[in-house]
């Protein structure tokens, strides 16, 4: 019985054509698709979602229990993807739109886009936590010996994190990296070098501040066609080594493009003011009150290309914020002025403010107007917040 049996499958097998894919391909393509899903740093759900159904195919195609052409159970070209998750270029987007997102790497986490303007998008890095988590700096090594030579430790309150500049296609030109800077291999072609932290870090490296004293330029690169992007560290002190520098910058990848949104509407804006960036808020000067969304108008846009992040405290601007406020219900209602510099309007709330404040600008109407003017959304409902774009035209 068991030889008529394995006869009968046999003359089964024989006869049933061949599958479309062999196990060497289904192989081959698994391979290639977590090859492409660490490049692009994808989520691991999506990999093993995609993993799990090439799993599938496999078996169907092996197993086979009937005289019927055997044809995979899933057609591979419906299999999620890499491609059709999250794009493998950036988008040709507009200003005020979002293309990439926080992602960790080497032991440091860099953020969602904080702050978007007509020319970049910003985020922050900072050092991160785990097993791979950032290795102390030099000073921190040479501060940690006992010997009576060691560098003393940084002072306390020393910045350690940066940021990561993605400027728009042709908004940047790196000259400041230029100057002085070293060509380094990167995926996406040449990057330029101005200072990787691996010279003495008890002395200030000479090529490391360039323009104002708070920017240290570390490491500019192309990430797609005419477009750049930048890390810069708060202080040379802390500035991680190249391969982290470099870990950091290859970190970054596309995603679906989103608009940057806002939470507030404002009824009065002086004529001839258009919108410069919108923030959540870290690029302010908190005056004792968290910030939670801001916009800066310009009468006079600096021209393009840049060639580093804006100098907004020496920009005429036209800043519009609201966040929270812990003046309480006393104080609701309270408009305060400081001058036509600042104003500040708690609202009927009490734990929600407004602010409008005119820096190095004149306005054709009153601060106080505009203040009055400003209608925040609820702070919580972060999805209800309007493209900062459509509201500020």
């Amino acid at each position: 019985m068991e030889r008529d049996l394995h006869t009968l499958l046999t003359s089964v097998r024989d006869d049933a054509p061949p599958p479309r894919l062999s196990v060497d391909d289904i192989t081959a393509a698994g391979r290639h698709l977590v090859r492409r899903r660490r490049r692009l740093a994808m989520v691991s759900s999506v990999g093993g979602g995609a993993v799990t159904a090439i799993a599938v195919v496999a078996a169907a195609l092996m197993l086979g229990g009937s005289p019927r052409p055997l044809t995979p159970a899933v057609d591979p070209s419906s299999l999620p993807s890499a491609a059709s998750a999250v794009p493998t270029a950036f988008a040709d987007a507009a200003a005020f739109t979002t293309t990439y997102r926080g992602y960790q790497t080497e032991g440091y986490q860099v953020s969602d886009p904080e702050v978007v303007t007509v020319a970049y998008q910003q985020s922050a890095i900072l050092p991160g936590s785990g097993p791979r988590a950032a290795q102390p700096s030099a000073v921190d090594s040479i501060a940690a010996d006992p010997t009576p030579s060691a560098t003393p430790a940084r002072k306390p309150g020393l910045v350690t994190g940066g940021s990561l500049v993605v400027y728009r296609p042709d908004a940047f030109e790196p000259a400041v990296f230029e100057k002085g800077g070293e060509k380094v291999t990167m995926p996406t072609g040449d990057g330029l070098l101005a200072y990787s932290g691996v010279n003495n870090p008890s002395e200030p490296p000479d090529k490391a501040i360039y323009g104002r004293d708070a920017m240290v330029p570390t490491l500019a690169w192309q990430y797609a066609d005419n477009a750049w992007a930048a890390i810069y560290w708060s202080a040379w002190e802390s500035v991680p080594d190249r391969d982290h520098l470099i870990a950091i910058a290859e970190g970054l990848s596309p995603s679906a493009p989103q608009p940057f949104p806002v939470a507030f509407r404002a009824a009065v804006v002086p004529k001839g003011y258009q919108l410069l960036s919108a923030s959540y808020g870290s690029d302010l000067m908190p005056m004792g009150m968290s910030v939670s969304s801001a916009v800066r108008l310009t009468a006079k846009a600096p021209q393009l290309p840049i060639y580093e992040p804006y100098p907004f405290e020496d920009l005429p601007t036209l800043t519009l914020s609201t966040g929270r406020s812990d003046a309480g219900r006393k104080l609701a209602g309270n408009l305060s002025c400081d001058g036509q510099v600042r104003c500040t309007r708690i609202l009927d709330t009490g734990d929600v403010y407004v602010t409008a404040e005119v820096n190095n600008a004149k306005l054709s109407t009153t601060l106080t107007q505009v203040t009055l003017s400003i209608r925040p959304q609820s702070l919580d409902d972060t999805g209800a917040w309007l493209p900062v774009a459509k509201v500020f035209p």
